[in-house]
């Protein structure tokens, strides 16, 4: 079953729910779901900055890159 299915088959249930308590929990659980879903995307700007440093870095001098199967034997024994 796909996800809008899913999705119009609860709203259709919700519809028919009179118990004040069991709405209060619904809405909690999709604030908390809406509070957790923009935090997950949320990257602060120093760490975004930070990383435009390091991009504009390897612009400037791409050989400063290593080759990844070389830096792999650098860390592997």
């Amino acid at each position: 079953m796909n996800i809008q299915v899913e999705k119009a088959i609860i709203i259709e249930q919700f519809k028919k729910v009179n118990d004040i308590n069991l709405i209060h929990a619904i809405k909690s659980m999709l604030d908390y779901a809406s509070e957790k879903e923009a935090s997950d995307y949320s990257i602060p700007e120093e760490h975004q900055q930070l990383v435009m440093q390091r991009f504009d870095k390897v612009q400037q001098n791409p050989e400063r890159l290593l080759d990844w199967e070389e830096a792999k034997k650098t860390l592997m024994p």
